[in-house]
């Protein structure tokens, strides 16, 4: 479309800019002759008024008045070929024109208004054209993305390249960049007026950042329309991928918890989805004060890939990988007090059983020592020494010995009788295995399972310690057999 500068930079045309010039960048979408007294009735926004002074009011008040509910209209400009007789412009409506940056243009009264609309249609139908061909290159360029890369990112890479763009999503509330086409990417605090930021309707709560490469301000609104609206399938299409995910992952993680199903059988599932390496069960507890709830967290940014298995039960409950900015990224995005218990490493011979009461001891001591995250075994400290109270026997056996106690009503082993007469007998291997009536290897065998357990080595100052402190108490309180 033909702004209104260039439409008066047109010499065959033969128009005066009288006031307004500030508003010469405005665009024309259509020409509308109009010689009533009240034109803003019959205008629209983005409309050329050609007028030959028929309904110009006489007093220079008046004709003020008259200019500003036609600017009212957000109508690109005025054009007066004042007829015979027809008031001149007055110095006030003049004035208030500059004040309202609304072009008004002067024109000779012999010029035909049917040739300047036709001027002003012929750029409508050229910009309407180059539209046209411009979400035509949209769709070609994205067709060409879907079948070049399955990654939505990389999809996001090639269609800034094609449409010399650079391209970023952020979070609309946390602003935190979920994926761009560039380093650094477009930012609106750092990059000025020339990145705009768009909304993307739907579930997705995001911004498109668009910065154009040219260093100039991108005035193709249908080809932004069409992008914000490709790019918001893509973003509803992941979120229904995630969405499936948390199904599966919390029939999953149910399964694990009833004990119907051995980690070990579904450790190949959980690398495909990301959670390789060291493994560990959580819970949560939150009055959901922040910009996502339980029931969406699994769509909050830092939390896609990997992406944690999600259990919703008393509290919220699941599987991740050792990372802490995974943790800190839930706590943040839960809101104010949110506390976490993390557990130790959840393995085959633990089990996520094991880990999930791990993780709920860790949560309960947060919560009384108003931590906001606190891992399986950091807050012993206070009753390492001696228990005072049945409640801290209960802890520091569950502590140190509950995963033991939960292994061998599995398997029906004998580890914290093995345990126990380890340490009665000063750690003493020989004597040892023959009060338990064992091969000495299996005796050494056992202690490594113990330590694989527990993460802690009966051998050890630090494991024998810990480990006759929870027997002692356990017996005191008639928690364990004597």
């Amino acid at each position: 479309m033909i702004c209104v500068r260039d439409l008066v930079g047109i010499k065959s045309l033969g128009l005066t800019l009288r006031a307004g010039a500030e508003g010469g960048h405005r665009l024309i979408s259509w020409a509308h002759t109009v010689d009533l007294p009240d034109p803003w009735r019959w205008v629209s926004a983005g409309n050329l008024v050609m007028t030959t002074g028929g309904g110009l009011p006489k007093s220079p008040e008046d004709q003020a008045a008259w200019l500003e509910k036609l600017a009212d209209t957000n109508a690109s400009a005025l054009v007066v070929a004042l007829q015979p007789g027809a008031p001149e412009l007055s110095s006030r409506l003049l004035e208030a024109a500059d004040q309202l940056l609304f072009p008004v243009i002067e024109a000779s009264f012999e010029l035909e208004f049917v040739k300047l609309s036709r001027q002003v249609i012929e750029s409508v139908v050229q910009s309407q054209n180059q539209k046209f061909k411009s979400s035509e290159h949209l769709f070609q360029t994205y067709a060409y993305a879907l079948s070049e890369a399955a990654d939505f990112e990389e999809r996001l890479r090639i269609l800034a390249d094609k449409l010399q763009l650079d391209l970023a999503i952020e979070d609309a509330r946390s602003k935190m960049i979920m994926m761009t086409s560039c380093t650094p990417p477009p930012s609106v605090t750092s990059a000025s007026l020339l990145v705009e930021n768009v909304p993307i309707a739907g579930r997705s709560r995001a911004n498109l950042l668009i910065r154009r490469r040219d260093g100039k301000v991108s005035q193709d609104v249908l080809l932004i329309k069409i992008l914000v609206g490709l790019l918001g399938i893509e973003l509803e299409r992941l979120m229904i991928h995630r969405d499936t995910q948390r199904s599966e992952g919390t029939s999953i993680l149910k399964s694990l918890a009833r004990d119907e199903t051995d980690i070990a059988a579904v450790l190949p599932m959980l690398k495909r989805r990301g959670l390789a390496g060291k493994l560990v069960a959580f819970a949560v507890k939150s009055k959901n004060l922040g910009d996502w709830k339980f029931t969406d967290i699994h769509h909050a940014p830092g939390l896609h890939n990997p992406s944690p298995l999600f259990l919703e039960e008393d509290v919220l409950v699941g599987l991740a990988a050792d990372d802490q900015e995974i943790f800190e990224a839930l706590t943040r995005h839960l809101g104010p007090e949110t506390v976490m218990g993390i557990s130790g490493p959840v393995t085959a011979s633990t089990g996520f059983r094991e880990g999930l009461r791990q993780a709920r001891l860790a949560l309960t001591q947060a919560a009384e020592s108003q931590a906001d995250i606190l891992r399986y075994g950091e807050a012993q400290a206070d009753f390492l020494l001696a228990p005072k109270t049945l409640a801290e026997a209960r802890a520091l056996v569950a502590c140190y010995l509950g995963a033991l106690i939960e292994y061998d009503r599995l398997n029906a082993a004998a580890l914290i009788s093995t345990l126990a007469k380890f340490l009665d007998n000063n750690s003493s291997l020989k004597a040892t295995a023959i009060d338990l009536g064992i091969h000495r290897q299996t005796l050494i065998y056992r202690l490594k399972l113990i330590e694989q357990i527990t993460g802690l080595k009966p051998t050890t100052t630090n494991g024998t310690a810990k480990f006759w402190l929870a027997l002692s108490a356990g017996r005191a309180a008639n928690l364990l057999a004597r």
